[in-house]
């Protein structure tokens, strides 16, 4: 009895753990979707991000909830409007990396990528969860084109992958 027990303790811990680790796999114009809905206002740019990648956290441990520290970056890019992304963005600004347990999100530096980012004054602050979710690398002109059209309040739908 306490053999199952202590069987049945282990698998909910894994499970747990698993559980932890699960992620669905982001999609940028669910997140348009999503983030047109929220009570915040959001940017959509398109650009690059450069920072130093030394200063990404490895990861933290089970127990400890500090969050890191923000990395200074500068984005060059553009903005999306109702006529693309067409509005330049040039600014410093902060990479706040989010960690769940042990996991870090991560960012790249020196690729092109779309962001969504809470709409606030400069610096504005990019973020990285340990899930992803509002970074895109390497978008391509299908999706730039698909976030245009939700933009514009036309079709909005995601991208099949190919």
């Amino acid at each position: 009895m306490k053999r199952s027990m202590m069987l049945a303790a282990a698998i909910t811990t894994i499970a747990g753990q698993a559980h932890t680790l699960s992620c669905m796999r982001p999609d940028p114009i669910e997140t348009f979707q999503t983030l047109a809905e929220a009570e915040e206002s959001y940017f959509v740019l398109h650009g690059v991000l450069s920072f130093d990648e030394q200063a990404l956290p490895q990861g933290v441990g089970e127990n400890d909830r500090a969050i890191p520290d923000p990395i200074p970056a500068r984005f060059v890019g553009k903005g999306l409007t109702k006529e693309g992304f067409t509005n330049t963005y040039v600014s410093d600004v902060n990479l706040q990396i989010g960690c769940a347990g042990a996991w870090c999100g991560s960012a790249s530096s020196g690729t092109e990528a779309v962001y969504f980012v809470r709409a606030s004054e400069p610096p504005v602050t990019m973020t990285a969860d340990a899930c992803g979710g509002r970074i895109f690398y390497e978008p391509g002109e299908a999706v730039l084109d698909m976030l245009t059209s939700c933009m514009q309040g036309g079709t909005c739908s995601p991208i099949l992958s190919e």
